[in-house]
């Protein structure tokens, strides 16, 4: 069996839900880690849209036996995938539009899960204690004031530091295929504070107020509910593990994707890429 890596960028917000929340104003909260509280995309759902409901015995062997009592149920399905984990969250930026942040316990996690696999690592980037956020050198994000260098997320105010020389590069260069793409990313590049990444990440998501209307009248039938939702350019990554190289077709052949609910409203397409 081998092993690759996929990353999927939002290019809607995407709501997969994790049913109704009871616990916070939030009524349909999009599903997350239990130990982290970052949001992710359960392979249980990334398997559904690449199946796309074929029932066909190729279908069955590559993604396994969908119902219960079937002949060959309980058999391995011939490709696996993981969940896809958060990697980079954008968050609006005072300086640049908007910052990709991650953190360093995000990255080391995701280091130590492509060795175990034995694929390219990214770097191993730590954030020094004098700073809060590290920038890639001349960052259009950063914000000079009464000299200090500041990153100002929403309403945090980050001291910023450069990152090594080069470090930025390499990080890109796992994620993206291309030099353009490449350079957007370290453009919007910012590491943060393990703190800060899960302040945005837990209570910094979309929250969208929605209405059913009455169909003649255009009336509120019922809400406003609140849907929770990853934003636009979100960066998440996967591993597949497969038996045939060929299996890894059904998910390179398909450069895009709509995953979770409010497709019908344009949420949920993401762009697939890597491998």
């Amino acid at each position: 069996m081998t092993v690759k890596q996929f990353f999927l960028q939002a290019i809607t917000p995407v709501h997969v839900g994790a049913g109704q929340g009871a616990d916070s104003v939030v009524d349909l909260p999009v599903m997350r880690e239990r130990a982290s509280g970052h949001p992710i995309l359960p392979a249980s759902a990334l398997k559904g849209v690449l199946r796309g409901g074929r029932e066909d015995e190729e279908a069955n062997q590559i993604f396994g036996y969908a119902a219960v009592g079937e002949e060959g149920e309980g058999a391995a399905a011939g490709l696996a995938l993981t969940d896809a984990r958060l990697l980079f969250l954008p968050v609006r930026s005072l300086r640049g539009t908007y910052a990709l942040i991650t953190c360093p316990a995000v990255l080391e996690r995701w280091r130590r899960d492509a060795g175990l696999l034995g694929l390219k690592e990214p770097p191993e980037i730590g954030l020094p204690g004098d700073f809060s956020a590290l920038l890639p050198p001349g960052s259009p994000l950063e914000l000079k004031a009464n000299e200090k260098r500041l990153l100002i997320l929403e309403d945090c105010d980050l001291a910023a530091g450069d990152l090594p020389e080069g470090e930025a590069q390499r990080l890109a260069e796992v994620v993206f295929p291309n030099g353009s793409e490449q350079d957007q990313l370290i453009k919007h590049l910012a590491i943060v504070d393990c703190d800060v990444f899960d302040h945005f990440a837990r209570d910094g998501l979309e929250v969208i107020a929605r209405v059913q209307l009455e169909a003649e009248s255009k009336t509120v039938k019922e809400g406003p509910w609140y849907e929770e939702a990853v934003p636009a350019e979100a960066i998440f990554y996967f591993f597949a593990l497969a038996e045939k190289e060929a299996y890894y077709s059904e998910i390179s052949e398909r450069p895009y994707l709509i995953v979770g609910g409010g497709t019908s409203i344009g949420r949920g397409l993401v762009r697939v890429f890597g491998g």
